[in-house]
């Protein structure tokens, strides 16, 4: 493809009698304004350089190269490729969805507050900044979400770490206090007191030492190489940053079809890797996560200590999970064995799991759908002394502080 379109700009061009402009950083826009993927905007530059056009494919995406079909019967057909401005959606619909699917995230969190605007400077002024999502993960840290409902501008990454500088100073306190704010403006009046111990809950390890440094997400339908470029280098400096993509897809009956993916950090090549298995488990096969790690190593769990799966008060479908796990009693039992990457081992079928991924599963396989809310493995299986993981670890960390008070 020339080059022009990278140096020279803005410009226009038109295929088909539409009529679409360029700019020299990448971007494009239709003739009304709205922002069209850059893959798009690329492949109809290059049509209209050529006598016979060739068909652009609007159903690939513009970062992760997807593609997605509809499908009747036998016959799959590809989804033209759509946007929220052409779909007249707003911002709004896009941080109503996150709210409701909080996975598009990237991973399993709990949504705090929304539109959070209470900033305060040194000085007692009011600070003029609305923070899209904040929310909160199972290891009790803050996660800042903002959201461009079309390409994200490069400006935006300044603005999230502007978010996230500001979100550090939170304590627990002030946490729940936004939270049960949120919860009352969605119809549910708490005390912030309740509030906190729904946090709590949620991450049983949350403390004012942990809800800092944030993650920094980024939700948006396209990014430009510029903002990409520079994600990729703070990511490889040690800032916590990811982007996620959201696409529409034209459906039929005028419904449309959304996608959200992981564009950075991008996924390792051994995680698509099947090795064999060992007897003695995986422990020295890598990092697992912190808190397995943290117990594998203190032993505090003995190697084949049997660990019961019980279903606690989350807002997932409980007597379904309860009653499928119930037709069966070796659904119910798993054993513990200190690889700091699978530690459980599912009696049902002898496979081995994390511990988030077993839940997952099995939540699965007894509803016929995925999670519905954020899992938190530990708090769902039981030692034979009534504690759960969770309730294990955090005893543990207690007493290591203790011994180094």
């Amino acid at each position: 493809m020339s080059d022009e379109f990278i140096t020279d700009g803005p410009f226009t061009f038109t295929v088909g009698g539409r009529t679409y402009v360029g700019h020299f950083d990448g971007s494009f826009l239709d003739a009304d304004g709205n922002h069209i993927p850059h893959e798009v905007g690329v492949a109809l530059y290059e049509a209209s350089l050529q006598d016979d056009p060739a068909p652009v494919p609007t159903g690939r995406s513009a970062v992760t190269g997807e593609q997605v079909f509809s499908v009747s019967g036998t016959t799959a057909v590809r989804a033209p490729r759509s946007s929220m401005g052409e779909s007249e959606l707003l911002e709004r619909h896009l941080q109503r969805w996150v709210k409701e699917f909080p996975s598009i995230l990237g991973e399993d969190v709990l949504i705090v507050t929304e539109e959070f605007d209470r900033w305060t400077t040194a000085s007692g002024d009011a600070a003029a900044d609305r923070l899209d999502i904040l929310a909160l993960d199972p290891d009790g840290r803050l996660v800042v979400a903002e959201l461009k409902r079309h390409r994200a501008p490069d400006g935006v990454l300044v603005q999230a770490l502007n978010y996230a500088a500001m979100a550090s100073r939170f304590d627990l306190s002030l946490l729940a206090q936004a939270h049960a704010r949120f919860l009352a403006k969605n119809g549910e009046e708490v005390s912030a007191e309740e509030a906190g111990q729904r946090l709590r809950r949620w991450a049983p390890d949350v403390s004012d030492e942990t809800l800092a440094p944030c993650r920094i997400v980024l939700v948006a339908e396209d990014y430009s190489p510029v903002l990409t470029n520079t994600c990729m280098f703070l990511l490889e400096a040690g800032l916590d940053l990811r982007l996620m993509r959201v696409g529409l897809h034209e459906m039929p009956g005028g419904t449309h079809a959304m996608t959200a993916n992981q564009v950075i950090p991008v996924p390792q090549a051994s995680d698509f890797m099947v090795r064999p298995n060992n007897e003695r488990g995986r422990a020295s096969g890598g990092r697992g996560n912190p808190r397995t790690e943290r117990l594998v190593e203190s032993g505090v769990i003995a190697d084949g200590t049997e660990l019961t799966i019980t279903v606690p008060n989350v807002g997932e479908d409980r007597a379904s999970i309860e009653a499928w796990l119930r037709e069966d009693p070796e659904r119910l039992r798993t054993t513990w064995h200190n690889d700091a990457r699978e530690p459980i081992r599912w009696e049902l079928d002898g496979s081995r799991w994390p511990m988030r991924g077993l839940i997952r599963e099995l939540i699965t396989r007894a509803t016929g759908e995925p999670p519905r809310t954020g899992i938190w493995g530990p708090n769902w299986l039981v030692a034979p002394d009534g504690r759960t993981v969770a309730r294990i670890d955090r005893d543990l960390r207690e007493h290591d502080e203790e011994g180094t008070a």
